[in-house]
């Protein structure tokens, strides 16, 4: 069979690509081996998300004493919990797989890969043709040496998000963004968290400012989560008490079940790549153009294949991306003004340039703060603990980053991302009127804050 294009990958890149292509007229095949949604979907974002939000309940009780309400003590169904959580996944897999049909897209259930210029070889024995191939792929969890996902006692984030139980003690080993959430998700189920981090600080790699990490520490401390920098883990064994893990310095910990959360790896290994001369790099990432084509003419790639951060709704922009420059037109994305979002107690989300990153780049730069604290609507929610941050060129007020460590951060950011990504001032959001009691006001009062002109606060 003979397609516009052939896409191998039905995650968040693969599948928005797929539609919006059938949008615009092109003939497409879209290869999946599991699931419709891919890793995010199915178990990764969503599921973790629906988890975090739900645990939430647990913790809410407890707090509704502080203002006179009291709930028996709760009682966790697990069996029902990941029942439920997976009528969230199957939901919206229904609703991916809709739109595919309704957008003409053709949907092979089967494992795809390069096999010569313009074809891709399936599982099931056909070979299909294209003028241009995707890759969209996607990634998997990395195990280290002394620890290996074979044994059921050590658990991958997709053996977390399956729910089958709630281990006594939880060993996670990663304090980057996927084992705080997970970390947070047991602690609420009831879990004894203890996090191990080999770096000398949490969240390696991500853009955040010292106060907010300071901030997240502190509130997780509060929460009974352990968290233990520098800390390389090496082996573990069974002992009378549970598994004994070892660290490289000479530490040891007893736990029930151990989550190796330090990263995933591109699935760039068993798709052909060979077969037309492409080579990815020694961490599995394939490099890519601009316009995201690989050094294979005609064949592009995207998502977690290629260099950048492993988000779902990058690989979503580089899909709609790629998409449009099919039919001739350019879209631009800037990787730079990319919102992320972390599901920890309290969330954080970060758009843009931190103050540090500004300060590296030599750009003098105003910041502005505002506290959840002095938000009415937060003491009203009873979830003071954080702050809003706004980063701006001096001279022009061009906001440069924005940062939130706070309840509904995740929501709260995409105000400063539409800001960021269009070049707006911190006028822009100081003068636009903010309903009150919300929220949002306290990014409004942040920007108010770095022009001097605050009313709730102290001018800096």
């Amino acid at each position: 069979m003979k397609y516009d294009v052939a896409i191998i990958g039905a995650g968040p890149g693969g599948y928005v690509s797929a539609i919006r292509m059938g949008q615009l007229g092109m003939k497409v095949a879209l290869i999946e081996e599991k699931d419709l949604g891919g890793v995010c979907t199915n178990r990764g974002c969503i599921p973790t998300k629906a988890l975090y939000s739900a645990t939430k309940l647990l913790e809410r009780a407890e707090d509704a004493k502080v203002v006179g309400i009291e709930f028996a003590a709760p009682v966790i169904d697990l069996e029902k919990l990941a029942s439920w959580k997976e009528g969230v996944v199957s939901t919206l897999v229904e609703g991916i797989s809709f739109l595919l049909k309704s957008n003409g897209v053709t949907v092979y259930q089967a494992r795809g890969r390069l096999d010569g210029t313009g074809r891709v070889a399936l599982s099931t024995g056909e070979t299909i043709e294209a003028d241009r191939i995707v890759l969209a792929a996607g990634s998997s969890p990395i195990e280290i040496p002394g620890f290996t996902f074979a044994d059921p006692r050590v658990w991958s984030s997709d053996d977390a998000l399956a729910l089958t139980e709630i281990p006594q003690r939880l060993l996670v080993i990663g304090g980057g963004v996927i084992g705080l959430e997970l970390a947070t998700i047991y602690n609420r189920l009831g879990s004894t968290v203890t996090v191990i981090e080999m770096m000398d600080e949490i969240l390696p790699g991500i853009d955040l400012d010292r106060r907010t990490i300071a901030t997240l520490k502190r509130s997780l401390k509060a929460q009974g989560i352990n968290i233990h920098l520098n800390m390389a883990a090496e082996t573990y064994k069974e002992g009378a008490q549970g598994l004994v893990i070892k660290t490289k310095s000479g530490e040891s910990f007893e736990a029930d079940r151990v989550l190796l959360a330090v990263g995933r790896r591109p699935n760039s290994s068993e798709i052909g790549l060979e077969t037309v001369g492409i080579k990815s790099d020694r961490r599995g990432f394939i490099q890519v153009d601009g316009n995201l084509q690989t050094s294979a003419p005609g064949v592009y790639a995207i998502g977690d294949l290629v260099p950048g951060p492993m988000l779902a709704h990058k690989a979503s922009a580089e899909g709609i991306k790629l998409a449009a420059a099919f039919v001739g037109d350019e879209l631009p994305l800037d990787y730079e003004t990319i919102p992320q979002a972390i599901f920890t107690d309290p969330e954080i989300a970060s758009v843009g340039l931190s103050e540090k990153l500004a300060k590296e780049k030599e750009i003098d730069t105003v910041v502005g703060r505002f506290p959840y604290a002095a938000l009415g609507k937060a003491l009203g929610m009873g979830e003071t603990e954080g702050f809003f941050q706004v980063v701006a060129e001096a001279k022009s007020g061009r906001l440069l980053g924005a940062q939130i460590v706070g309840a509904e951060a995740s929501d709260l950011i995409s105000e400063a991302a539409l800001a960021v990504q269009n070049g707006l001032s911190l006028s822009a959001i100081a003068d636009a009127v903010h309903p009150h009691p919300t929220l949002p006001e306290g990014l409004k009062e942040a920007a108010e804050n770095a022009l001097g002109r605050a009313i709730h606060t102290v001018n800096r």
